[in-house]
C-alpha cells in the first residue's frame, strides 16, 4: 500500500467498518478513479453520514502532507459497485463495509492489508470496541477494518390502538409475539408491515428477529 496515512476521524459503530485496501488507488467522488493522483481516496456509503465524514476528510487534510478525497456510493447500489472496482486500478484505498463473511472472499483474493501493525502501534484502535463489534472485521485471526459510524438504532414501531382493539400487548419474548400475531390475524389484521423497497432492509428485520 503507498498511502499509508492515518485518518483518525474515520475510527470511530456498531457493525460498519472502514477497511484498508492493499491496492493503491484513487476515485472522482462518485466511485470512479485515477490510480495516480497521490491522493487516499476514502470510499463510503452514500447517504446523510457523509457530512460528518467530509469534515473529519477536511480535518485531516489541513495537517496532512498526503491528501484524502471522500467518495461515495449512494444507496442500494454501493455494494455491487464496490464487488465491481474493488479488484481493479479503480479500487479505492480505504472503503466502508458490514464486515463479517462479506469481505472474506476480498481477503482471500489478496486484496486487503490487515491491519495488526497499526492496531499494535496504537492499541485504542481496538480497546475502544466492544470485543463482538471489533470482531465484525476480523479475518482468519487478523482485523481489517475498524468500526465506524456509530451505533445506528433501528425501530420497529406499534400502533397502540390497534393492539388495544385486539386485546394485544406488545410483546417482549418470542411467544408472546407469535400470540400476538394470531390474535391480529384473527382480527383480520396484517401483524407486521415491511416496505421492503430495497433488499438490505428487509434482510436486516429477520437478522433482529433471530437475534
Amino acid at each position: 500500500m503507498k498511502k499509508r496515512a492515518r485518518l483518525p476521524g474515520l475510527v470511530a459503530t456498531a457493525a460498519t467498518l472502514a477497511l484498508a485496501l492493499s491496492l493503491s488507488a484513487c476515485g472522482d467522488g462518485n466511485g470512479g478513479a485515477s490510480s495516480d493522483d497521490g491522493k487516499i481516496h476514502v470510499l463510503v456509503y452514500g447517504d446523510a453520514s457523509n457530512k460528518v465524514e467530509q469534515q473529519i476528510v477536511d480535518t485531516f487534510n489541513k495537517t496532512s502532507d498526503v491528501k484524502a478525497v471522500l467518495d461515495t456510493i449512494p444507496g442500494a447500489d454501493y455494494q455491487k459497485k464496490l464487488q465491481t472496482i474493488i479488484s481493479t486500478p479503480q479500487a479505492p484505498d480505504v472503503f466502508f463495509n458490514w464486515g463479517g463473511g462479506s469481505i472474506k472472499p476480498f481477503v482471500e483474493a489478496d486484496l486487503l492489508l490487515p491491519l495488526d501493525g497499526l492496531i499494535e502501534k496504537d492499541p485504542d484502535l481496538e480497546k475502544k470496541f466492544l470485543p463482538s463489534v471489533f470482531e465484525s472485521a476480523v479475518v482468519d485471526g487478523k482485523p481489517y477494518g475498524i468500526p465506524m459510524r456509530g451505533t445506528q438504532p433501528v425501530l420497529l414501531f406499534h400502533n397502540k390502538k390497534v393492539l388495544d382493539d385486539a386485546g394485544v400487548a406488545p410483546p417482549k419474548t418470542w411467544d408472546e409475539l407469535l400470540d400476538a400475531v394470531e390474535k391480529l390475524k384473527d382480527e383480520g389484521v396484517t401483524p407486521i408491515a415491511l416496505g421492503g423497497g430495497d433488499v438490505w432492509p428487509t434482510q436486516m428485520w429477520f437478522q433482529y428477529l433471530y437475534d
